[in-house]
């Protein structure tokens, strides 16, 4: 329960931040199938079909997502709270629409 209130607490952060007209330190496009490593992090994020969503993850060594982990989604048409099942497949734990 501790991993997804924090989950939830970052995903809202960064949906303030954004909103709030937060400046990036570095711009650059990034597209389907690109993948970004959090530098001095364990943290990746990717982005995905069908929406082209950004989805962030706690990786391993092999630059999977941990089992059992929670990350964040976005996309233009939502945002969500998601746990890596044993398989390190995503699934949806909590939802919010555009």
């Amino acid at each position: 329960m501790k991993k997804l209130v924090i989950g939830v607490l970052a995903t809202v952060a960064l949906l303030l931040a954004a909103s709030a007209g937060a400046v990036a330190e570095k711009v650059f496009n990034v597209g389907v199938g690109d993948v970004i490593f959090v530098k001095n992090t364990h943290v990746a994020c990717s982005i995905a079909n069908p929406y082209k969503q950004m989805v962030c993850f706690k990786r391993n060594g092999s630059g999977h997502a941990v089992p059992g982990t929670y990350g964040t989604t976005a996309s233009d048409k939502f945002a969500a709270v998601v746990r890596f099942n044993s398989k390190g497949t995503p699934v949806i734990v909590v939802k919010k629409n555009n």
